[in-house]
């Protein structure tokens, strides 16, 4: 079963160039994370590698997907 992909938010990096931008996760570090630009901004093109730390990268705090659905009676 293939994984599936996580998108998160780029935070602080560069001085703000980056804020808000989508970017999938690659790879988890002990140091941090390892992202895939989904969209273009500045001199940044989507599919650029970036290493960003814990604080830079903010990931969705809920996936639906993790949680088994509960039928109701």
């Amino acid at each position: 079963m293939a994984k599936k992909l996580m998108v998160g938010t780029i935070t602080g990096v560069f001085n703000g160039a980056l804020d808000g931008v989508p970017a999938r996760l690659v790879r988890r570090r002990k140091l941090g994370y390892t992202v895939e630009l989904v969209e273009s901004r500045h001199r940044f093109h989507a599919g650029d590698i970036l290493h960003l730390s814990f604080a830079e990268f903010l990931l969705p705090a809920k996936r639906t997907d993790d949680v088994p659905l509960r039928e109701t009676s």
